[in-house]
């Protein structure tokens, strides 16, 4: 029961996402931190999260772990509860700190965990959406966790601006798009007007975003691509690739909502794979954005394939992930 991935109980995926957010954390406590500088900073609320994780260090891992815990928790019962598996599995939940270990955060952990919790927030309650006729009230407080990620990863730019456009083509009504197009904008508008009241130029907050978005980044993905990563991304891949082809192969299998929901999620996986992998400002915290929210699909094949190659893979995965934390 326990080297069964598709059969884990609750304590067991627990206990491994635990045990990923700590690794995750420490490994990013160990890089080489640059020193603070309050005047080169994009992100205007990254600039708080940074300078509480330099005063504050022991209470920034503390707070870091427990953001991806409770991100890996919530985001696997919101996939389970929109029933986006023919049968039940809670290998969603271990598989979501895996991925974060082994892809890794940034130096600046606590923003870091900050950005992947928004992101799971967002992706919760944009689930719920597709079961209500008005989503109005899911949607707005989804798109505005979402458009508060660029002010602490810029990258994050491109899928805010890009994500509405997908929810059109998910059918989404008109009234739910127009919320989610003032929900997206609304952090950033709150900085730029708070901005303009101390002096500066409205515009600045937005223009500085879409060119930190678009400049090259300050990590050297050279290095950060290692043998380890490689297989994980490999396992990775193919654990995806199969989840999508089973759904598609039986997509009558799931309820109505969620087909939509999967629909949704196919499109902004693909999404973030694009962007990912054209942006020229690409971190190692973007490639663990789209891991963990691929990790809402990948269960799919743990329910639908032989346990022996699916847990191999899980299996496979995880050594990995600790390997890559171990060099």
């Amino acid at each position: 029961m326990f080297l069964d991935a598709a059969r884990q109980k609750f304590p067991q995926a627990s206990l491994i996402l635990l045990l990923t957010a700590v690794c995750a954390v420490a490994e990013s406590s160990g890089a080489d931190v640059p020193p603070l500088c309050q005047e080169g900073y994009i992100e205007p609320l990254r600039r708080f999260a940074d300078a509480f994780q330099s005063a504050r260090p022991t209470l920034s891992m503390i707070a870091a772990t427990l953001l991806l815990l409770y991100s890996g928790l919530s985001l696997g019962r919101a996939a389970l509860r929109r029933y986006l598996y023919p049968a039940h599995t809670l290998v969603g939940i271990p598989l979501a700190g895996i991925l974060v270990m082994g892809f890794g955060l940034t130096e600046w952990y606590l923003s870091s965990a900050v950005v992947l919790t928004l992101v799971c927030m967002t992706l919760k309650r944009l689930y719920d959406c597709f079961i209500v006729e008005q989503p109005v009230a899911l949607i707005f407080p989804a798109m505005t966790a979402l458009g508060c990620t660029p002010l602490l990863h810029a990258p994050m730019t491109a899928l805010v601006v890009l994500l509405i456009p997908l929810l059109l083509l998910c059918r989404v009504p008109l009234r739910s798009s127009l919320a989610a197009v003032v929900g997206a904008v609304l952090p950033t508008f709150v900085v730029s007007y708070a901005v303009w009241a101390g002096g500066g130029d409205f515009s600045s907050t937005g223009c500085d975003l879409w060119h930190a978005m678009l400049a090259d980044s300050d990590c050297d993905m050279r290095s950060y691509v290692t043998v380890p990563r490689l297989i994980l991304f490999g396992s990775a891949l193919f654990t995806l690739t199969c989840s999508m082809l089973l759904y598609r192969a039986d997509k009558f299998a799931v309820g109505v909502a969620a087909r939509k929901t999967w629909s949704f999620s196919i499109g902004i996986v693909v999404l973030l794979f694009a962007l990912f992998a054209l942006l020229p400002s690409v971190t190692p915290l973007s490639v663990s954005v789209a891991a963990v929210v691929s990790s809402t699909l990948m269960p799919m094949m743990y329910v639908r394939m032989e346990h022996y190659l699916s847990t191999f893979i899980f299996w496979t995965m995880a050594a990995a992930a600790l390997w890559s934390f171990c060099i």
